[in-house]
């Protein structure tokens, strides 16, 4: 019966982090799968989007998934095909 009740407050956590826009640091954590200590170490280097309210961190929900999706990785196709272009305007001689 506990674990019942644990997976439903899992649940209900995951479904308020969904209505939110603005998130916490300790909201962030559960949202990205990481330690809050891990978010706090992104905010001091700098490396997340983040709003700061006297000492409270707070992170526009899209802001996070546009960092997330920042760094895309070209599929194999994409990268023959760029190749081939290449190749194309500029021919061996």
């Amino acid at each position: 019966m506990d674990n019942i009740k644990s997976i439903l407050e899992r649940i209900e956590k995951y479904a308020l982090l969904a209505a939110k826009t603005v998130l916490t640091v300790k909201d962030l954590a559960l949202l990205l799968g990481i330690s809050e200590d891990r978010i706090r170490h992104l905010v001091c280097d700098k490396e997340i989007p983040y709003y700061k309210q006297g000492t409270k961190v707070y992170f526009k929900k899209s802001e996070i998934e546009d960092w997330q999706l920042a760094k895309r990785i070209p599929t194999i196709a994409e990268l023959r095909t760029a190749a081939a272009t290449r190749s194309a305007i500029n021919p061996r001689r």
